[in-house]
């Protein structure tokens, strides 16, 4: 009877979550341009981003800013795919404790049992981090996956005797993930320094590959050989992408051992030991 209750109230708040998260959180519109209008910095907040406006001193104060950054990364990249658009870090962590506090009322109303609370708030909590996180993940991999090929055809371009500045904006005219990134940084330089500009935002995003390229960017910038030196990066941000796919394979191989057993394994040596010891249980609890 309590494991019903818990169940219950554990759907009830995954749907109440869920459609927060699919109706209220994302219905924006959604489309090439949600990303320029989201790195340009929309303005349009809903009741519920003015109401928990009201939480953002605490949570600035006793947020780790580590902890804050790291929303504020997956954010970034989200809102990219055309989820939670308009959001910042302080306002999501203020929905997800809104939302654990939820479940633990939920749970102790439904329940009266501090076990089932502490999960429900917990769920709570959870999963609206993975929610920004899955869709995070996903551009991620796209942006990572387009920017050998970016880079690339940056060097292209600067092989034919065109600056740097001007091969980056050749380039990002041309459709894809990272082009229209770039167009985005170019619209924020607005006449400043565009590397300078690209680093700046990359740090935003807390990629690796991004950072890495920024600073090798500006390190191309102040060289002689440039042209050499962008063929060379091309060379290595296409190399080191290669070597990551690879090592997710191998990781994703080994990963796969676990659930296979359960799912394979383990259900078949159930079976063959019921078929075989069958007569043996008909005989015994028979008799």
């Amino acid at each position: 009877m309590f494991a019903l209750i818990y169940l219950a109230g554990f759907l009830v708040t995954a749907f109440i979550i869920y459609t927060l998260v699919e109706i209220v959180f994302t219905s924006t519109p959604k489309g090439a341009l949600a990303e320029a209008h989201t790195m340009a910095g929309g303005n349009r907040q809903t009741r519920l981003q003015r109401a928990l406006s009201h939480l953002g001193v605490p949570v600035q104060k006793y947020a780790p800013p580590v902890f804050l950054r790291k929303a504020a990364a997956d954010l970034y990249w989200a809102q990219m795919a055309g989820k939670w658009l308009d959001w910042n870090a302080v306002q999501f962590v203020a929905l997800r404790l809104v939302a654990g506090l939820g479940g633990m009322v939920l749970g102790m109303f439904t329940t009266q049992e501090l076990l089932a609370a502490a999960i429900l708030a917990f769920a709570g909590w959870s999963y609206l981090a993975m929610s920004a996180n899955g869709a995070a993940r996903k551009t991620r991999r796209v942006f990572v996956s387009q920017l050998p090929e970016f880079i690339q055809l940056v060097s292209a371009q600067m092989s034919a005797g065109v600056s740097m500045e001007e091969a980056i904006s050749r380039v990002s005219k041309s459709p894809g993930m990272v082009a229209g990134w770039m167009r985005e940084v170019i619209r924020q330089a607005q006449g400043r320094d565009l590397v300078e500009q690209i680093q700046r935002e990359a740090q935003e995003t807390l990629m690796p590959e991004l950072i890495g390229m920024s600073i090798q960017l500006a390190f191309i910038k102040r060289g002689t050989a440039q042209q050499e030196l962008m063929g060379q990066l091309a060379m290595s941000i296409a190399a080191d992408y290669i070597g990551g796919a690879e090592r997710r394979a191998e990781k994703l191989g080994s990963e796969m051992i676990v659930p296979m057993i359960l799912f394979y394994f383990v259900p078949f040596l159930v079976m063959l030991l019921t078929v075989l010891l069958y007569p043996v249980l008909t005989n015994l609890f028979g008799a």
